[in-house]
């Protein structure tokens, strides 16, 4: 099966769980009046609508790569945990980074922030005030829905268990990833390995924890496991990596967000501190008097980005991304016993097209 057609798959059967999820579930059943209803016809509408759905393809594909039994429980429903533990930090991050848009619409704050501006008298901070509390309230949602979804999947308690606890890793860790980039923006002192540390934290994280929780939900032996999680540091370097490109060099509609918010955030990117170690001192000046302007325009992104050209750190940000594609590749060649076949076709096609992807 080609990848595209397994992630479209993967795209709704999710969507069928997260809506079972969404009405079995006790939070949804209190009757918060009709300011609750809207709240969570939102939320719903935020986690069902856009995303690959990579990380739940990763749950189940690793499930399936161990050999994992469907009879014994729903491999799809305890998918959603680390799906909607990524949905949740989106809904944070967009506050923190000041997003306006999501997957091509108003990101969750703004939407609220507009509801607060139509049906008050009030100044446009108390409004952004108002919906960024909404979105913080909404990532806090996603998180008890996430360890339901596991609880609810029906596989022996020994497995929910390890699964469980395999998630709660992967919660502290995106959150430690987090603070990990943060201080590095703060205190300018970015290093490839601390870039490599915090993409294996904040991106890492969770698609490595996705295949673990696939892998021991199915039963996979620790050789496999280690297998899969080792892929899941090559792809998730890959992702990275190019999700650095892409937010210098990309199509805003391509992405449905605009680009240069790791400039206005003054992100110690890949693409940064490669073109601090090689260039100028010219170079250099320039970069640290554009990284974190708020108002960065179209001509100053292109000053970067001929910099980010001209130092390297662009060519090498790919050769980066194939690197780690290769590893990631062929560390599922190391499991024992070895993957099935499928699933781990599967794999591969997947890490070839998230190197290859433009959005």
């Amino acid at each position: 099966m080609d990848v595209k057609i397994a992630l479209l798959e993967t795209i709704e059967v999710v969507y069928n769980e997260l809506q079972a999820l969404f009405n079995d579930n006790g939070f949804k059943q209190a009757n918060l009046g009709a300011f609750g209803d809207m709240f969570y016809k939102e939320l719903d509408n935020y986690l069902t609508f856009g995303g690959k759905r990579v990380r739940p393809f990763l749950v189940r594909t690793a499930f399936d790569a161990v050999g994992g039994n469907h009879e014994e429980g729903n491999i799809t429903k305890a998918s959603l945990a680390i799906e909607l533990l990524h949905n949740g930090s989106l809904l944070h991050d967009d506050v923190i980074d000041k997003d306006e848009t999501r997957r091509g619409r108003p990101s969750f704050h703004v939407i609220f922030r507009d509801i607060y501006s139509k049906k008050k008298k009030g100044s446009f901070e108390k409004a952004t005030d108002f919906g960024e509390a909404m979105s913080i309230f909404a990532g806090d949602l996603c998180f008890p829905y996430a360890i339901e979804s596991i609880i609810q999947s029906g596989f022996p308690a020994e497995k929910s268990l390890r699964a469980l606890h395999a998630f709660t890793e992967a919660f502290r860790e995106v959150i430690d990833g987090v603070i990990l980039e943060t201080g590095n923006a703060i205190l300018q002192n970015g290093t490839e390995a601390s870039y490599r540390k915090m993409i294996n934290l904040k991106t890492g994280a969770l698609i490595r924890k996705a295949v673990e929780i696939g892998a021991i939900l199915g039963g996979g032996s620790d050789s496999q496991i280690e297998s899969l999680k080792q892929y899941c540091l090559g792809i998730g370097t890959a992702f990275q990596v190019q999700d650095d490109i892409l937010g210098i060099f990309g199509n805003p509609e391509e992405l449905g967000k605009p680009i240069g918010g790791d400039v206005r955030e003054d992100k110690q990117t890949i693409l940064r501190i490669h073109a601090i170690k090689k260039g100028s001192k010219e170079q250099v000046k320039r970069i640290s008097e554009l990284m974190g302007k708020e108002d960065v325009t179209l001509e100053e992104l292109n000053e970067i980005r001929k910099i980010f050209e001209e130092t390297g750190a662009l060519n090498y940000s790919f050769n980066l991304i194939k690197e780690a594609t290769k590893n990631a590749i062929e560390s599922l060649e190391k499991a024992k016993p070895p993957l099935k076949e499928k699933p781990k076709m599967l794999l591969i096609s997947l890490a070839k097209f998230l190197e290859e992807r433009k959005s």
